[in-house]
This record gives C-alpha cells, sequence and structure tokens, in this order.
C-alpha cells in the first residue's frame, strides 16, 4: 500500500501543479488583457495627444488671424478717422465760401431793396425792432424769475447747510471747552497733589 499511497500522493501533487498552473495560466491570461489594455489607453493617450496639439495648432492660427484682423481694423480706423477729419475740414471750407458768398448776395440785394424801400422797411424794421423788444422783455422777466426763484433756492440751502454747520461747530466748541476744561482741572489737582 505504501507504493498505491506514494501513487495516490503524486497524482494529488500532480493535481496541486496542475491547478497551480491553471491559476498562472488564468493570471497569465489577465497580465495580457491588462497589457492589450494599457495598449489601448496609449493609443487612445497618443491620438488625444495628437488631437489637441491640432487644436492647439489650429487656436493660435485662428488668434493670430484675430490680432492680425484687429490690426487691420485698426489701420483703417485711423484711415477712415484722418480721411473724416480731411472730408470734414474741406465740407466746413465750402460751407464758410459758401456762407461768404450768401451773404455778398444777401447784402447786395438788401442794399437794392433798401434804396427800393427805404421807408417800408424802417417800418417793418421798427415793427420787428418793437416785436423783438417785447420778446426780449418777455424772456428777460421770465429769466429774471427763474434765477430768483434759483437764488432763492440756493440761498435757502446755504441758509440751511450754514445754519447746520453753525450747529456742528457750537457742539465742537462746547466738547473742546468742556475737555479743555476737565483737562485744565485734572492738570490743576495733578499740580496740587
Amino acid at each position: 500500500m505504501s507504493n498505491l499511497q506514494k501513487f495516490n500522493q503524486t497524482l494529488e501533487s500532480f493535481n496541486q501543479e496542475v491547478e497551480q498552473l491553471k491559476d498562472v495560466s488564468a493570471a497569465y491570461k489577465k497580465l495580457q488583457q491588462l497589457i492589450e489594455t494599457y495598449n489601448q489607453i496609449i493609443k487612445t493617450f497618443e491620438e488625444n495627444s495628437n488631437t489637441l496639439d491640432k487644436i492647439n495648432e489650429f487656436q493660435k492660427v485662428q488668434q493670430e488671424k484675430v490680432v492680425k484682423s484687429l490690426a487691420e481694423i485698426e489701420t483703417a480706423n485711423k484711415q477712415n478717422k484722418t480721411e473724416l477729419a480731411k472730408l470734414i475740414e474741406g465740407k466746413t471750407d465750402i460751407i464758410r465760401k459758401e456762407n461768404k458768398d450768401f451773404y455778398k448776395d444777401l447784402e447786395s440785394t438788401i442794399k437794392i431793396k433798401l434804396d427800393d424801400n427805404k421807408s417800408e422797411i424802417k417800418k417793418l424794421i421798427e415793427n420787428e425792432r418793437n416785436q423783438i423788444k417785447q420778446i426780449f422783455e418777455i424772456e428777460f422777466m421770465k429769466n429774471t424769475k427763474e434765477l430768483r426763484q434759483v437764488i432763492e433756492n440756493e440761498t435757502n440751502k446755504q441758509t440751511q447747510l450754514l445754519a447746520d454747520n453753525q450747529k456742528t461747530i457750537k457742539i465742537s466748541i462746547w466738547v473742546i471747552g468742556g475737555l479743555t476744561l476737565i483737562m485744565s482741572l485734572l492738570a490743576l489737582i495733578k499740580l496740587w497733589m
């Protein structure tokens, strides 16, 4: 029986070895799967890194385009300002010249009309002068009344502000006087002690 027992022990030993080999084989398969997963992760990471590099490059290109566009806009804006200033100056000169011509024509026309209708014009001028005088007097009275109201309002505000400031000054004087009196008394008491 001893041979049979040895044989059984050997078989059990083989069974244990087989089990261990199965465990090692399973562990090796898992390790292979982990290696494949790791390789896939590395591949995905590289793809993502490449994509990110492309995005960064695209963003740099777009940013350069934006900077260039802004520079072009600024240049165009400066040119437009210069052109606008020249245009305004030119238009102003034209308007001045047209105004001078218009006033010269008006003056000559008025002189001719004046000579023709002096008495009528005198009456019209007198009527216009009277109307302007009345309008001026009415406006002057309105403005005087409004100005008087504004002055009264401001005077009232200033008076109120002065009264408030006087109250503050009086309180400050009383407080300073009281503190001075207390400090003087304390100094006297200190001197006598």
